[in-house]
């Protein structure tokens, strides 16, 4: 979380979100890129202690995405029983880390986001403050039946 928090904070005054500002921002927290793609403007995926961040979008909706939790969707598991229990399992860690986030260093400076944040994505849980110029978003998702059920962190 504290990486996160570093990233936030490092944004938060920020005029506007480019991925060149983005890619800057990352390297100097000590972010790494896993899979270099020559030519491009700049890197889109970082790593760092164990999470993943992505520079998503383009101008002017460009956004960072840092997941914080992930659990993949067990095709073993029969039933929607199970995939209910992942479910709550990320709904109580996204609403953990919201807390965490509002207990932290930044507490006292996060507003709450007014209006819909989501972007239209269809959220298990999420918690959306504001802070300066930017908006953090952490909420639990599945955007495909296919895909992880996971916790990311929105910085936009």
């Amino acid at each position: 979380m504290n990486e996160l928090i570093a990233l936030v904070q490092r944004l938060a005054s920020a005029p506007q979100l480019t991925g060149e500002l983005l890619a800057a921002a990352l390297e100097e927290e000590g972010w790494s890129v896993p899979r270099a793609r020559p030519g491009a403007p700049f890197q889109r995926v970082w790593q760092k202690d164990g999470l993943t961040a992505g520079i998503q979008g383009d101008p002017p909706g460009i956004h960072l995405a840092v997941t914080l939790w992930l659990r993949e969707v067990d095709e073993d598991d029969e039933g929607f029983e199970a995939l209910e229990a992942l479910y709550e399992e990320a709904e109580a860690e996204s609403r953990r880390l919201a807390a965490e986030v509002e207990q932290g260093p930044l507490g006292g400076r996060l507003a709450p986001a007014e209006g819909d944040q989501t972007g239209g994505l269809d959220y298990l849980h999420h918690s959306a403050w504001r802070l300066g110029d930017r908006t953090l978003l952490i909420g639990a998702i599945q955007q495909d039946s296919d895909l992880p059920v996971l916790v990311e962190a929105i910085v936009g």
